[in-house]
């Protein structure tokens, strides 16, 4: 079975991510951009339900983070130990989702 392996992780550990998958012998990826928060960062947060006030709060205390998705064919477990060594004492989050349909249409 394929899983989808995605691993959030601020911005400034893009590489060392890049380079544990390569170790691990992960040669395809795709990543994205984006601003979010922290659970602990908007546990006590409060928001009006206007549309643009809360836009514009979530922009002011979100940070910059990367997500890297890359699709592993078989057991994705050595791949998540490699990432939780080389990401000691670093933030991250990695989750795991089970493919179950994947069509790939070539040049």
């Amino acid at each position: 079975m394929k899983t989808l392996v995605k691993i959030f992780v601020d911005h400034e550990h893009l590489g060392r991510v890049i380079n544990t998958l390569t170790e691990l012998g992960i040669t395809g990826f795709y990543l994205y951009e984006y601003k979010g928060m922290a659970p602990r960062e908007w546990r006590d947060f409060r928001l009006k339900e206007d549309p643009e006030m809360t836009i514009e709060a979530v922009r002011h205390h979100a940070e910059p983070g990367v997500l890297v998705n890359t699709v592993i064919d078989g057991d994705c477990e050595p791949i998540i130990k490699g990432l939780e060594q080389a990401l000691k004492g670093i933030r991250y989050t990695i989750m795991g989702q089970k493919v179950t349909v994947m069509k790939v249409r070539g040049d």
